[in-house]
């Protein structure tokens, strides 16, 4: 005899399950770049214009840039100085549109040249909403991202620390899956 389950006992695993999901990461990339020949990355200098112009907190940056490192050296990359890397990784948690559209310009973001990927099958998942983290991979020949990542972090104020560091490292694995194949 099978025995029912309770009407509430269901409805909470169902809320339970339902909240608990984490959605997948979107991107875009250039169908023609080569991704197999990146074997070094660098990340945009704090000192830097570009590096100033986002307003991230230092330990927030810390978080993130530490993230991006763990990710990019367990594929075998190796981090280099700006000037001897393969390409740069540039990185954005959006706060406001004119933000973003600074970002945006500064790793000259170009909406149909990245026309391979999730977001472009599923239009619908391509959210750039305030507080979703954003990750470029920018070529060192014309300065120009060749492949996007965005993420929504979910960070809350209340959030401590650990909770912090803890979206923004699963957040880039999640993100770093979405690399063309060749470079994974």
């Amino acid at each position: 005899m099978i025995k029912q389950i309770p009407l509430a006992l269901a409805i909470s695993v169902l809320i339970l399950f339902g909240c608990s999901s984490q959605p997948p990461a979107t991107a875009k990339f250039k169908s023609n770049f080569n991704f197999s020949d990146i074997q070094s990355y660098s990340t945009y200098s704090r000192n830097s214009e570009f590096g100033e112009s986002q307003n991230i907190s230092y330990a927030t940056r810390n978080n993130i840039e530490t993230a991006i490192e763990r990710s990019f050296d367990s594929k075998g990359l190796l981090y280099q100085t700006n000037d001897k890397a393969d390409v740069i990784i540039g990185y954005h948690l959006i706060q406001d549109k004119q933000g973003l559209n600074k970002y945006n310009q500064g790793v000259k973001y170009c909406d149909p040249c990245l026309h391979s990927g999730l977001a472009v099958q599923d239009r619908k998942s391509w959210q750039l909403s305030p507080g979703s983290l954003v990750l470029d991979i920018v070529d060192q020949q014309d300065k120009r991202s060749v492949w996007r990542s965005v993420y929504p972090l979910k960070i809350r104020p209340k959030d401590n620390s650990q909770e912090v560091q803890d979206k923004i490292q699963h957040a880039i694995r999640i993100m770093m899956k979405t690399v063309p194949l060749a470079l994974l």
